[in-house]
């Protein structure tokens, strides 16, 4: 179906059909219209966006990805430009501004009413990340000494663009945060009842430098639809809702992903990024695993001898590489991801190196009998199939092993722990590994 809508939208633009067009377009969702346009080209962006009612416009230009929003900002008139700036969220506005060229900004703020203009300035000032960056200016608030009356006729005077009127913040006389109200809780209660005696104080709250993560990990435990944002001095100043962090938690994910896979975080979605942008997020890292990958070498020509004595200990090698950068990779992405989900806290670090030996250990004895067992089928030599097997055993405890601390050694320093996974976890267990095999096949060999 959206296939076939973006056919059509071509076909009447082609024609010239704009009134059709229009038609098909009114009445439309922004999410169900930025599907419909999606794989247009710019150009053609561009006269849908001047055939969008501008609440629309806005929602669906704050959805696309930035090296479109700028061309989009050079094919529009000021006039078109300055209806969809005006329209879009404060949070989505100062995101547009935060990806355009200085001059570009300057210009488009000089479309915003003062207040809009300092709103979004404001916004900017907030470090990257960050709670303040998120917010919304548009809730609904309540005093204390007001009552329900007066609160539901507040409610219905500026709900409607209000983020969300089913959390309605309370406050003090100097807008200090007291507490929250649910719609319901207004709804169900008499009309001379004071708002003191309905609220609920003490809510959780952020501040406007909090870390998004931490505002999603929050909302997250006390299960909010939308939570307050505070500054310094407790002052509420806006609000974040839950729409807004499904996003924070697709964009963290993709970060985790990105890191422990061995290469810098990329910001836009992989057609929309140029290919030098790829070669620059991945190329520091594969050089650095390379020269740390490249020890290998040393540590099979220390062992020369033995391989010239026993040929077939080669064909072991990939298999203990393997095992254990598989065991390892495992080990770092489960603690990774609890240490993520608060499962498991830095204290912890003691416990979970023993259950990782002890589990490392378990699986180690199952995988070295399966593979002594089965190395007869390559050699008959049982010393050496009996090396094989023992060698894996201690590299799954101590790949185990490895894979779950390397996430406590970044957290205690401050690195994201997803950093300290995937290739790096995958190459330190490789070392290790061929380090183990060829100690023990020297030991149990005499050579």
């Amino acid at each position: 179906m959206k296939v076939k809508l973006q056919v059509d939208i071509k076909k009447l633009i082609e024609r010239g059909d704009f009134r059709t067009l229009k038609l098909l377009l009114e009445d439309q969702d922004a999410n169900v219209v930025f599907e419909m346009i999606e794989e247009l080209e710019t150009s053609e962006k561009a006269i849908v966006f001047r055939l969008l009612h501008k609440d629309i416009a806005a929602e669906v230009f704050s959805k696309l990805e930035s090296d479109e929003q700028f061309e989009l900002v050079r094919m529009l008139t000021d006039e078109e430009i300055k209806s969809i700036i005006r329209s879009m969220e404060p949070s989505d506005r100062a995101e547009l501004l935060d990806e355009l060229p200085a001059d570009v900004v300057t210009k488009l703020l000089s479309f915003l009413p003062k207040n809009e203009r300092e709103q979004t300035i404001e916004i900017l000032n907030y470090p990257d990340n960050s709670a303040g960056r998120l917010m919304s200016p548009y809730f609904v608030y309540v005093t204390k000494d007001m009552t329900v009356e007066k609160a539901l006729t507040k409610v219905r005077k500026f709900g409607k663009d209000a983020d969300t009127i089913y959390t309605i913040f309370v406050i003090e006389e100097d807008r200090t945060l007291a507490g929250t109200l649910e719609l319901e809780d207004l709804l169900f209660s008499e009309s001379e009842v004071l708002v003191e005696e309905v609220y609920t104080p003490a809510p959780a709250y952020v501040k406007t430098t909090t870390d998004q993560e931490e505002v999603a990990e929050l909302m997250k435990n006390y299960d909010l639809n939308a939570i307050a944002v505070v500054d310094n001095d407790l002052r509420l100043v806006g609000i974040i809702t839950i729409d807004d962090i499904v996003d924070i938690i697709e964009e963290e994910a993709t970060e985790d992903i990105h890191k422990m896979a061995g290469m810098n975080v990329t910001a836009t979605s992989y057609f929309h990024t140029s290919p030098f942008v790829f070669v620059k997020n991945r190329l520091p890292w594969l050089f650095g695993l390379l020269l740390l990958q490249s020890l290998s070498a040393l540590v099979v020509s220390r062992y020369e001898n033995a391989l010239a004595l026993y040929p077939i200990l080669a064909a072991f090698m990939a298999t203990m590489v393997d095992a254990g950068g598989n065991a390892g990779g495992q080990s770092s992405t489960l603690i990774i991801r609890s240490l993520a989900l608060g499962d498991i806290e830095l204290k912890d670090w003691w416990k979970v190196f023993l259950r990782e030996v002890y589990l490392g250990a378990i699986m180690g004895a199952v995988l070295g009998v399966t593979l002594f067992l089965r190395s007869f089928m390559i050699t008959s030599n049982v010393s050496i199939n009996f090396s094989a097997g023992v060698a894996l055993f201690l590299i799954m405890i101590f790949s185990n092993a490895v894979g779950a601390m390397l996430p406590f050694v970044g957290k205690f320093f401050k690195i994201d722990p997803a950093v300290m996974s995937g290739p790096l976890v995958t190459t330190i267990a490789d070392l290790a590994g061929m380090l183990i095999y060829f100690s023990i096949a020297t030991l149990i060999l005499g050579i």
